[in-house]
């Protein structure tokens, strides 16, 4: 996994803590399968460029 994708999964986890969201709810909000999520967040996939802005846009964002 590049460093970038680790950064990805790591602020993804943080958000998560953070906020109390689950995989289902960060999926939903930023418009990601919950499938896609989950393996971008693990490393076991890697995110398109779209799956990459999305996630990033939510997490930039305050929780809902």
């Amino acid at each position: 996994m590049s460093q970038e994708l680790n950064d990805l999964a790591e602020a993804i986890i943080a958000y998560q803590k953070k906020y109390d969201k689950t995989d289902g709810e960060m999926a939903f909000g930023s418009r990601v399968s919950v499938e896609r999520f989950h393996g971008i967040k693990t490393g076991e996939l890697e995110p398109t460029g779209d799956e990459q802005t999305a996630l990033k846009g939510f997490i930039a964002s305050k929780p809902h």
